[in-house]
């Protein structure tokens, strides 16, 4: 993997990222061109981060702080899908590494995979035109602005007639996306290496009949709002927010792009799931 020009996405926010980012560029071979937006590179002025308007040109992406930051760095670099290293700071990173000087190591050692990581796509449809259109690497969520109320939401798959929530709304997940805001729902834990899917997870419904659905990446699901009296909205990856009407129809399919996710030697999902989650401990004693 060639690299020379890295850009660095941070979450300014963290206490110490003015720490994490000194140790980058303590770690990052001389010679390697680092930039940054000006967000980040205002963090620590006069370092050798160039202030740069895109990530244009560049080789792979740091993206420091949680899998929030992995989700802004994979916004910006969407259409060019750039591979993206996340690293962690004190947070639980499903999609970050845990150690920032091993990572950066492993990836100029080339101890490293690439994993093409599915992404949604989504259209919003108003009046029979397409409103917006947005791309998610986890999910995308339709539900209530504000105070928690019902809506009454009708769902079709391929066309054919799936059927209605009386709920908080309904979560629809990338295999990434599983252990996320999908999992806290109730939804399953989908391999994200080797399985695309769509996962679709009701929120609170109101019949114990509704339950998760795990459907085909080559399927297309189709939200309709059914009543309006309320601001419902649509939130992509818990970042980007529009509102939705009466009558509009969201329309998901498996987005052409993906998300380039770069992670470090030795890395296993179901260990990743055992290690973050405390999954398959054995409460009685022996």
């Amino acid at each position: 993997m060639k690299l020379e020009k890295i850009g660095l996405v941070a979450n300014v926010l963290k206490e110490d990222i003015r720490d994490v980012l000194e140790l980058v560029l303590d770690t990052v071979p001389e010679g390697i061109e680092l930039v940054a937006l000006s967000d980040t590179a205002d963090l620590l002025p006069g370092s050798r981060m160039a202030t740069v308007d895109s990530f244009t040109g560049c080789d792979a992406i740091l993206a420091l702080g949680g899998d929030g930051t992995l989700l802004t760095a994979a916004r910006h670099v969407e259409k060019q899908q750039i591979p993206i290293l996340g690293i962690k700071i004190r947070s639980l990173g499903f999609l970050t590494e845990d150690d920032p000087k091993r990572a950066i190591e492993c990836l100029f050692k080339e101890k490293i995979r690439i994993q093409d990581r599915m992404r949604i796509e989504v259209a919003l449809e108003s009046k029979g035109a397409v409103r917006e259109k947005y791309s998610a690497l986890n999910d995308v969520v339709v539900h209530v602005k504000g105070v928690s109320r019902v809506i009454h939401l009708k769902t079709t798959i391929d066309g054919a007639f799936l059927g209605e929530y009386l709920s908080d709304g309904v979560i629809v997940s990338t295999p990434t996306g599983s252990t996320a805001y999908s999992l806290a729902a109730g939804g399953p834990i989908i391999n994200p290496e080797n399985v695309e899917a769509f996962i679709i997870t009701p929120l609170y419904p109101h019949s114990l009949s509704v339950r998760p659905l795990v459907v085909s990446s080559t399927e297309t699901f189709t939200v309709e709002l059914v009543e309006d009296g309320q601001v419902t909205l649509l939130t992509i990856d818990g970042q980007q927010v529009c509102e939705i009407e009466k009558g509009d129809k969201i329309i998901f399919n498996k987005s052409p792009l993906v998300t380039k996710l770069i992670v470090t030697e030795g890395y296993n999902f179901y260990d990743l799931v055992r290690r973050k989650l405390r999954w398959g401990g054995v409460l009685r004693k022996h």
